[in-house]
């Protein structure tokens, strides 16, 4: 199924920024590599970056353009996910977190409830680069 990409107006079902011919060449310029574009991989980084703290009312169409540090974002996150997919989605069991408490004889204590699915997921600091870059137009995060 083709990329439906976000052009900054509100493309009814937009679920990429960046075209497979500007992930492609963003993996060319920034790695060297030469890729096949992964439209599976740059839909399931459209849907990492809508969970990251946007400024109110800029995400999807940030004011009607897209910041091309946010396409970079985006494809920076795509390449992890299309040379290893499922990483931005890992499964992680709560019931098996633990903590090292003891050195020497090493001990690991069980966290129990603690909340540390966030801490399973992966953060792609390429990405997050960009995002600060453009943080004063649109990014509340860091």
């Amino acid at each position: 199924m083709t990329l439906v990409i976000e052009d900054g107006t509100g493309v009814d079902g937009a679920d990429s920024f960046a075209t497979v011919a500007e992930y492609e060449a963003f993996v060319l310029d920034y790695f060297g590599e030469t890729v096949t574009g992964n439209e599976a991989a740059l839909r399931r980084a459209f849907v990492v970056m809508s969970g990251l703290p946007w400024k109110a009312g800029v995400w999807p169409t940030f004011c009607g353009s897209i910041p091309a540090a946010v396409k970079n974002a985006q494809a920076a996150i795509a390449r992890v996910e299309a040379a290893s997919p499922g990483t931005l989605s890992p499964v992680f069991d709560k019931s098996k977190a633990k903590t090292l408490t003891q050195v020497g004889s090493i001990q690991w204590t069980p966290k129990g409830g603690a909340n540390t699915f966030e801490a399973a997921r992966p953060i792609v600091a390429m990405a997050m680069d960009f995002l600060n870059a453009a943080r004063g137009e649109c990014w509340e995060g860091g």
